[in-house]
């Protein structure tokens, strides 16, 4: 039995499959009839969509059509679909190559989400859940995508990690990260130690899209004490910047190297 929102949130798909591209705009009166719900009803739907950015409104001819709110969810959807389908023989390249965890992630928002990963198949290895979201400013895979962004974007994520923080330790913890930044976009590779889970480690590379904009990033995991090697390290980091480029340039992205 489906409950008074069950039916509110079907409503809101409803008139939203009713956008297309033989018909970009609605008035209240036509949302109303494609529904069978009443004008008034019909007018507080759009009104609210209107107002969360989902849709937006035609001043003169008070029609509604599709935000950008919708616009960036089909951006990330197409981004991160291209992304998988373009990362994915890479990335079992890499697995063959090392024996340990590769994921893949996304940025969303203030975040990074894992959207692929290809497990290890040693006895002991990291295990890291599909669509886990963790912070860009710690971690390897967060890292690696942070150091290349837009540096107003990169200020803007450090004042939400410090305010996340101690008070009494944020000014030095975001130098750090400020200077850990700084060899990520040096190197092309970023190097984590049991930041975000205890006794893993991790070294990631970007990827960027065809307007050189990072969009996400691939990692390779595994317990710490496999992560010791400086001369494996190297190896990995080599791996990395070489298939990220492969799927970087898959993308459009037109330089010849990270960043």
């Amino acid at each position: 039995m489906k409950t008074g929102q069950d039916s509110h949130i079907n409503r809101i798909f409803s008139l939203l499959d009713c956008f297309s591209i033989k018909q970009p705009e609605l008035g209240v009166r036509e949302a109303a009839r494609l529904l069978g719900i009443s004008s008034s009803a019909s007018g507080r739907l759009l009104s609210s969509l209107r107002n969360e950015g989902v849709l937006i409104q035609n001043p003169e001819s008070r029609t509604y059509s599709l935000g950008g709110r919708v616009i960036r969810w089909a951006g990330i959807y197409n981004s991160t679909s291209d992304l998988s389908v373009f990362a994915l023989p890479y990335m079992k390249k890499i697995l063959d190559e090392t024996n340990e965890t590769v994921s893949l992630y996304v940025v969303e928002g203030n975040e990074r989400i894992c959207i692929e990963r290809l497990e290890s198949r040693q006895n002991v290895r990291i295990v890291e859940m599909i669509g886990q979201r963790l912070k860009l400013y710690a971690g390897s895979g967060g890292r690696a995508i942070l150091a290349f962004m837009e540096k107003s974007e990169i200020e803007r994520i450090l004042k939400v990690a410090a305010d996340e923080m101690d008070p009494k330790q944020s000014e030095y913890k975001i130098e750090q990260i400020r200077q850990q930044l700084e060899i990520v976009r040096q190197t092309g590779y970023a190097i984590s130690h049991g930041e975000w889970l205890s006794e893993a480690s991790g070294i990631a590379s970007p990827v960027f899209n065809d307007k050189g904009c990072p969009i996400g990033s691939v990692s390779i995991s595994g317990p710490s004490q496999r992560f010791q090697d400086e001369e494996k390290l190297h190896e990995y980091a080599g791996l990395l910047r070489k298939y990220m480029l492969e799927i970087s340039h898959d993308l459009g992205y037109a330089q010849n190297n990270l960043g």
